[in-house]
């Protein structure tokens, strides 16, 4: 039985697995995303030590083409400029983001008309019905709330943004106020997709148990020469039918899925 290898013992699985994550736009995102988000970490270890080389700086002497000989004193200024530099790379990569997405409610949009071919009609209907409550247990539901999400964070994040750089004429407090509600609504998105992907997790995992406990059915030719014990009359449980390969191949598909998905949303 062929064991799967981890992507970090293989360079080409671990460069196949990158490949395929950073070519999708939300891959490419999470990509500049752990990028721009531990910049701050970055700028504090430089920051912190450029301050150690300040209260003990390094001498070295130096010759200049003429033969004059003089000192050098390294106060850490180096690290301090490229402190500077790593924070305004990072504001870029943030820019760069903001217009990788500037076009991402037409994606959005699509996901709405694939959910609900009708959404006034779905939405009138949703308003009628008696007990409103019950549509939280259909299976659009989660996906529909999603959809809500990201179709009010988009437009806010992208006025923010488009404020922040003079072109809306917006007060600085309108759009702090529009940047502070787009962050919320993702972290509402976010909020969902991870209870998408552990309800996801949960139906993977029995499904991979009951693959694993399955056994074959055994017909009477093949039990010939044994004694097979008689079924209690009492005993409702269905025969577990060993899955096909096409059912385990599709199971793992799905692992590999739902694994891209918490690399990508991690």
């Amino acid at each position: 039985m062929s064991k799967t290898l981890s992507p970090l013992a293989s360079p080409q699985a671990l460069l196949a697995r990158l490949t395929k994550l950073t070519s999708t736009i939300p891959g490419l995102d999470a990509s500049l995303m752990l990028a721009q988000y531990s910049s701050p970490i970055v700028i504090a270890l430089l920051l912190r030590l450029a301050k150690f080389r300040a209260n003990h700086p390094r001498l070295s002497l130096q010759m200049s083409r003429a033969g004059a000989v003089g000192v050098k004193v390294d106060g850490g200024f180096g690290l301090v400029k490229l402190a500077e530099g790593w924070a305004r790379a990072a504001g870029s990569i943030g820019d760069a983001r903001v217009i990788m997405r500037a076009f991402g409610l037409l994606p959005i949009l699509q996901w709405l008309l694939a959910l609900h071919p009708k959404p006034l009609s779905s939405l009138r209907r949703l308003l009628t019905l008696s007990m409103p409550a019950s549509a939280l247990h259909s299976p659009k539901t989660l996906p529909t709330l999603q959809i809500l999400t990201l179709l009010c964070y988009y437009p806010l994040e992208h006025l923010s943004w488009l404020a922040s750089k003079g072109v809306v004429p917006l007060t600085p407090q309108g759009a702090g106020l529009a940047s502070l509600w787009s962050v919320r609504f993702w972290a509402a998105y976010v909020v969902l997709e991870i209870y998408k992907l552990r309800q996801n997790y949960l139906s993977l995992q029995k499904r991979t148990i009951e693959a694993r406990s399955a056994r074959p059915v055994v017909t009477t030719s093949e039990a010939e020469g044994y004694e097979l014990q008689d079924k209690p009359a009492n005993d409702s449980s269905a025969v577990s039918v060993p899955p096909s390969v096409e059912a385990v191949s599709t199971l793992r598909k799905e692992w590999e899925a739902w694994k891209t998905a918490v690399l990508v949303n991690g």
